[in-house]
C-alpha cells in the first residue's frame, strides 16, 4: 500500500539512532581523556577508530627523559670495573680519607664505611656523583674529576680493604619464621611486610643471590643508614635503577627506619 508510513517511519528512526549512536562513540566517549582536554573532533574520530590522528611531530613540548642512573650492567661496564687496580687505586683514594677514613671505615655517621664494599657498587655511585644523578655538593665535585678509570681503581682498593663491610654471603631466607619475629628490623630485613607489598631487604642485600650493585649493609654506620633511608622516603635520593628504595622507603615509618639502621649497623 503506497500510503503506508510505517516502512518510512522505521528507516527514519534506524538513522536516527546511527546518528545519535555515531555521535556518542566517535565524538563524545572518543574525545574524552582522562585528567586532560577533550580532544578535536579528528581526533576523537580516529581515536575510536583505533587510529592515530597524528599527521606530524608533537607540537607541545615533552619533558627531558630522566633516568635515575647512566650505569647499566653490560659486559663492558663489568670488564670496566674487574680492569681496577686495588695498588693504582691506593693513591687516587688519598683524597677521600678525610670523610671516609685512613682505611674505608669512616670515623663518623655522616659518610659510609667503604672498606669491603663491593667494587661494582663504588664504582656505580661514583658515576652516579660524576653524572649528578646522585646529589652532593662535596662528592659532584670529586668524582667530576674522576676518569672511569679511576673509579674502578678507586673501587678496588676499597673493595680489597679487611675490617670494614662483612661480605655478603649466599643464603636461604626464613621467611616464615621471620614473620614470628617481635623485632621489626628482623621481620623487613628477612621476610619483609607481605601486608604492605614489601620485599625483604635481604632479597637485594643478601643473604641469597645479592643483586648486582647493592651494597653490603652489615657494618655500615647506623646513622648513615638511617639518613639514606629518609633520602629515599623523601625523594632526595633517587639514583636506585628500578626505584626499589624509594618505593619501598616511602611505606617505612620512622621508626622503623631507625630500627633497619642499627640492625645492619650493629
Amino acid at each position: 500500500m503506497t500510503g503506508n508510513p510505517w516502512p518510512r517511519i522505521a528507516w527514519g528512526s534506524a538513522a536516527v539512532v546511527l546518528a545519535v549512536g555515531a555521535i556518542l562513540g566517535f565524538l563524545v566517549l572518543g574525545g574524552a581523556q582522562q585528567n586532560g582536554p577533550r580532544l578535536g573532533a579528528w581526533a576523537s574520530i580516529c581515536r575510536a577508530l583505533g587510529i592515530s590522528s597524528d599527521a606530524g611531530p608533537a607540537g607541545a613540548p615533552q619533558p627531558p627523559l630522566r633516568t635515575p642512573t647512566r650505569i647499566a650492567w653490560t659486559p663492558a661496564t663489568l670488564k670496566q670495573i674487574a680492569a681496577g687496580s686495588a695498588a693504582r687505586g691506593k693513591s687516587a683514594a688519598l683524597a677521600c680519607a678525610g670523610c671516609h677514613g685512613a682505611q674505608g671505615i669512616s670515623p663518623t655517621g655522616q659518610f659510609p664505611t667503604l672498606a669491603g664494599m663491593e667494587a661494582a657498587v663504588t664504582y656505580k655511585q661514583l658515576d652516579d656523583f660524576r653524572s649528578g644523578k646522585r646529589a652532593s655538593a662535596m662528592m659532584n665535585g670529586i668524582a667530576a674529576a674522576l676518569s672511569p678509570e679511576a673509579s674502578a681503581d678507586i673501587a678496588a682498593y676499597y673493595a680489597a680493604l679487611p675490617n670494614g663491610l662483612a661480605p655478603i654471603e649466599g643464603g636461604a631466607f626464613r621467611g616464615s619464621r621471620a614473620l614470628r619475629e617481635a623485632n621489626p628490623a628482623i621481620r623487613l630485613a628477612l621476610a619483609g611486610d607481605p601486608a604492605r607489598g614489601l620485599a625483604p631487604c635481604g632479597a637485594c642485600h643478601g643473604p641469597g643471590a645479592a643483586k648486582q650493585g647493592a651494597p653490603s649493609l652489615h657494618g655500615q654506620k647506623p646513622e648513615y643508614l638511617e639518613h639514606e633511608l629518609a633520602a629515599f622516603a623523601q625523594g632526595k635520593r633517587s639514583n636506585d635503577i628500578h626505584q626499589q628504595m624509594r618505593a619501598i622507603a616511602r611505606q617505612l615509618t620512622p621508626e622503623e627506619m631507625k630500627a633497619l639502621a642499627q640492625f645492619y649497623g650493629a
